[in-house]
């Protein structure tokens, strides 16, 4: 705990005495007990239904530590229109809804919902128009953004991504399809790039991807915004488990590959329950092909994030406490040590080390997708580690106080 400042100075080295009042985030005091007034860079964020049935619910989007600890900054999308934002509510009972991204450039969270007030019946076969939020990194929400037409209507709207905040190109995934949207007030209607049932929808390295009830594809090449690019599947043969179900899923760099040669899937086998995958399992780029190499036991799995550092992998997912519950209340943590063509291994009930239990959604709400906290523009990916280099520094406590020093050292 880091407080009031003094430095003193001479010409050999600088001490700064700091009371101990207050925390020190990102070289920054910050009073004690003070509440967040934005996302804390390298934290994930949950979509957060606030009411389990299917009826239409209130959505915050909600700041926990990687330890599973609520940062106690959360946003509220929006229920009731106000000035062009719309409302952007949820089911509690879909199960694969609410799969929240990023843009691709890290400085936004992307959400989906419905343009209806709280309480709408049966909201995923509605024939409102479906929302889009985008929300910043101090939790400034644009919900201007809205879809009408037949195909979308009536269906589940999933997700939604951006290549970046200031971006015109919304790629929309849901019951209906892949869908191409612009960055505005309204759409009258949705380009639909490919027809087939859309979960999520990812920009990595700049390439569209969509999972769907089947598969995983990369659609077209580069950023598509018209026509029917090609989809390719990316797994098959013996590596494409029974009832693959992928919800979210993440890339990532483990070996000497320039590009992601590792692939996390929450595979929620689309809500079944016995005899279904129901895991986060992992997929390694091996000669070309992407070849299954392990999995972790997560009941309905719906959502998935990875870190990376140097080989080793923290996955965090979201899911039930059985495959037959009927709602996602756990956030689950685990290690993947394994490295680069390395086995995923373990078990959701946190008697193996490699995962555990991190937090359970509070009474009455429903976990849906998480994501990366959103970083400021300049700060890098969500997921980056935050280094602070100074010359032999130090730190010593001194009745009471911290004491952090940095010699310079001498020169001719």
């Amino acid at each position: 705990m880091l407080g009031t400042v003094f430095t003193l100075k001479n010409a050999w080295r600088n001490v700064v005495v700091v009371l101990a009042t207050s925390m020190v985030i990102g070289g920054f005091a910050v009073p004690a007990g003070a509440t967040p007034t934005s996302f804390t860079q390298g934290d994930l964020v949950i979509y957060e239904t606030q009411g389990t049935t299917s009826a239409a619910q209130a959505v915050d989007l909600v700041d926990y530590s990687t330890s599973g600890t609520p940062s106690g900054f959360s946003v509220a999308l929006p229920t009731t229109a106000s000035g062009s934002n719309s409302p952007l509510v949820e089911s509690g009972s879909a199960l694969n809804d609410g799969l929240l991204t990023d843009s691709a450039d890290g400085e936004s969270l992307v959400a989906t919902g419905y343009d209806a007030a709280t309480g709408t019946a049966s909201i995923t076969g509605s024939t409102v128009p479906r929302t889009v939020a985008i929300v910043s990194p101090a939790g400034g929400v644009n919900t201007t953004t809205t879809l009408s037409d037949g195909t979308t209507e009536g269906n589940n709207f999933r997700s939604a991504t951006t290549a970046s905040t200031g971006a015109t190109n919304i790629y929309t995934g849901g019951g209906g399809g892949l869908g191409y949207a612009t960055y505005d007030n309204s759409n009258s209607s949705t380009p639909y790039l490919n027809t087939s049932k859309v979960h999520e929808v990812l920009i990595n390295g700049g390439q569209l991807y969509a999972s769907t009830t089947t598969n995983i594809f990369s659609i077209g090449s580069g950023l598509p915004t018209s026509g029917t690019p090609t989809a390719t599947a990316l797994l098959s043969g013996t590596n494409l488990p029974s009832h693959f179900g992928p919800d979210q899923f993440a890339f990532a760099t483990l070996g000497s590959d320039a590009g992601p040669d590792t692939l996390y899937v929450a595979d929620g086998s689309n809500g079944a329950t016995s005899g279904e995958p129901n895991a986060v399992e992992k997929y390694s780029l091996e000669s070309g092909v992407w070849t299954a190499t392990g999995s972790v036991t997560v009941p309905l799995a719906v959502g998935v994030a990875v870190s990376v550092s140097g080989s080793t992998v923290n996955i965090y997912a979201t899911g039930a406490t059985s495959s037959s519950a009927s709602n996602n209340t756990i956030l689950y943590g685990m290690t993947d040590s394994s490295g680069y063509g390395g086995t995923l291994s373990g078990s959701y009930t946190g008697t193996v080390s490699n995962c555990t239990t991190l937090a359970t959604a509070p009474t009455g709400t429903d976990f849906k997708g998480l994501a990366w906290a959103p970083v400021s523009p300049g700060s890098g990916t969500p997921e980056t580690s935050v280094v602070v280099g100074l010359p032999v520094l130090g730190a010593l406590l001194v009745g009471g106080y911290v004491v952090v020093y940095r010699r310079r050292l001498r020169t001719a």
